[in-house]
């Protein structure tokens, strides 16, 4: 049960993700890179994940920003997990102005998987964002998620997703990404995403944000899961394209 787990709950890497503006709900158990899976963590289980990204934005400021958190995740019951992401470092850079350190927000979500068979599994999942740094960030909502997955075999699978949400501007964005896996080892997992992004701000022109995402995970033992992906924009519509590198050590207790 524990390598399973391990296996399919790996990893939430980042919580901002395609640009600074976008969001995904935070705290949950994940399988692959970005994408989460119906699979909760076991109610007798919690894990445990430092993360770290690097966002570069293609803009006339040549933008930065690298940020530092943790995740702590807990099953509550074996079918409903709860958890937070505390970003502790996030770090502005570009060309024009010098590099800003401040302290990141805290994110908050759930999952509960509701419905599972033999083809599938289909479960919930929503959170908010807590604006606890310095900056002049806002409350986000993300009260409507899906998450569907298929596992084909023991070593192939697939995750698809979608979230609905809101912030206290009344800015309203919806995340959909569909990633898949397959162990070529007992230990080693290419990943393969897709993700995409709309937002709706509520004074400017919307905005959509399509993105390719390749990586791996790596079971190094029955309770530690290393994670790496690159993220880039292959379509950006009245948004600036960026590259993002993510990285994760998921630890399970």
């Amino acid at each position: 049960m524990l390598i399973r787990t391990l296996k399919i709950l790996p990893v939430l890497i980042l919580c901002i993700f395609f640009n600074e503006n976008a969001f995904a709900v935070g705290g949950i158990s994940n399988s692959k890179i970005i994408v989460p899976s119906a699979d909760t963590v076991a109610a007798t289980n919690f894990e445990i994940e430092p993360f770290f990204s690097f966002l570069s934005v293609d803009d006339p400021s040549d933008s930065k920003n690298y940020e530092a958190g943790l995740r702590f995740t807990k099953g509550i019951l074996d079918n409903f997990e709860a958890g937070a992401n505390l970003i502790f470092l996030t770090v502005d850079d570009n060309d024009l102005n010098e590099a800003d350190y401040e302290f990141g927000d805290l994110l908050l979500g759930v999952k509960y998987r509701f419905y599972e068979s033999t083809l599938f599994s289909i479960a919930y999942q929503g959170g908010f964002t807590v604006p606890t740094s310095f900056a002049d960030t806002d409350w986000v909502f993300e009260p409507a998620g899906l998450i569907l997955t298929k596992n084909f075999s023991d070593k192939l699978s697939l995750d698809i997703d979608g979230v609905l949400g809101f912030d206290e501007d009344e800015n309203i964005f919806v995340t959909s990404n569909a990633g898949i896996g397959y162990y070529v080892t007992d230990y080693l997992q290419p990943v393969f995403e897709v993700n995409y992004l709309y937002e709706n701000p509520d004074n400017g022109e919307s905005s959509n944000i399509l993105s390719l995402t390749s990586g791996f995970t790596a079971n190094l033992n029955s309770f530690t899961t290393l994670i790496i992906g690159f993220s880039w924009d292959l379509v950006s519509e009245n948004a600036d394209d960026a590259f993002l590198i993510t990285s994760a050590l998921t630890l399970l207790f």
